[in-house]
């Protein structure tokens, strides 16, 4: 095997079982090196790259090799929207070798013109993520992803709108509960335990401890989100007898709903009560800011939510919180005038 530079660049050029395998343009020795280890050892383990892969096609079978069964469907059907924009893009018709850093950046600045921040952090993260394994399958030299800049199109959806009214709170939970259906239950869960969609989906009987009056929660979003929550026993009640309705899944979960169906039940108890309409989240931002007007501390909550630390529910919840301080400021004025 030999490196050798090419003019301003460096190239790898080698004989295996017969057949050449040659590439340059690499900006360093460094580079050129570490690619070229890299085939090689690819080669001996009998590998052979497919160098004509285009990134839409490696993507849709990375996607389906690493993400379909180790994700929920919420979130796949996030990597397959992505897909699906690569897949119309000239971007996603360039062959992974032939990527650069400067190609991703305009790809991202014209994706960027027609979607919110929160939309493009996620389909750059997912790109992201497939670049990563395609530098460790050795089809890119490193991942392109590094610095790469935008700004939203697009203003995201205020944290304001996706709240219920205090005031609707509560009828929202009765109305949850005078109905039978799988997708009510799902709703009234994500209600009582400020459960994220995640969590609710992968509900099983065995999570529900009826003694103690608490539900495991199987989040995995970071490594404080599986927790054991503690429930009103009535609230318990409710869903151990609405889980005896349900049919009995072999897999063990107590319910197999898409985001969907469960988004089009919020939306039609929002209708039955003549309210504004919101998504399914809306319950787990509620949930807080209802537990916060109720007087418990921010530490309670976050752990309640499975954030990470508090920070995290600072950040999201920020504007509840600018309320709070504006709200205890008059009464501390109050109180030190009286002095």
């Amino acid at each position: 095997m030999a490196v050798k530079k090419v003019g301003k660049s460096y190239a790898y050029d080698f004989y295996f079982e017969g057949q050449r395998y040659r590439q340059g343009r690499f900006k360093t020795k460094a580079e050129a090196l570490h690619a070229e280890r890299i085939l090689y050892n690819q080669l001996m383990n009998g590998i052979r790259l497919q160098k004509d892969l285009t990134f839409a096609e490696y993507f849709e079978k990375w996607m389906e090799t690493n993400k379909l069964e180790n994700v929920s469907d919420r979130t796949y059907k996030t990597y397959k929207s992505a897909l699906k924009h690569i897949k119309k893009s000239d971007f996603g018709k360039i062959k992974l070798k032939d990527l650069s850093r400067d190609k991703f950046q305009d790809f991202i600045n014209e994706y960027a013109k027609e979607h919110a921040k929160d939309t493009i952090k996620k389909f750059k993260g997912a790109c992201g993520a497939c670049f990563e394994a395609a530098v460790f399958d050795g089809l890119m030299i490193k991942n392109i992803n590094h610095n790469i800049t935008y700004t939203a199109g697009k203003e995201s959806q205020k944290e304001e709108t996706k709240f219920i009214e205090m005031k609707d709170y509560e009828r929202v939970k009765k109305q949850l509960m005078k109905s039978d259906s799988e997708s009510s239950l799902f709703l009234f869960v994500m209600l009582i335990t400020g459960a994220r969609f995640s969590g609710a989906a992968a509900l099983r009987r065995e999570y529900i401890d009826e003694v103690n009056s608490t539900i495991y929660i199987a989040e995995t979003k970071t490594d404080l989100s599986p927790r054991t929550l503690t429930v009103p026993r009535k609230d318990l009640s409710h869903i151990l007898r609405g889980i005896e309705r349900l049919p009995v899944y072999l897999d063990g979960k107590v319910f197999h709903l898409s985001y969907t169906a469960v988004n089009k039940q919020i939306k039609r108890v929002c209708k039955q009560l003549e309210i504004e309409e919101v998504t399914s989240h809306a319950l787990r931002h509620t949930h807080c800011s209802y537990l916060y007007a109720k007087g418990l501390s921010i530490e309670y909550i976050s752990k309640r939510l499975g954030h990470a630390n508090t920070s995290t529910t600072r950040e999201i919840y920020q504007h509840m919180f600018k309320e709070t301080f504006v709200d205890e400021d008059a009464k501390a004025m109050e109180i030190l005038e009286a002095m």
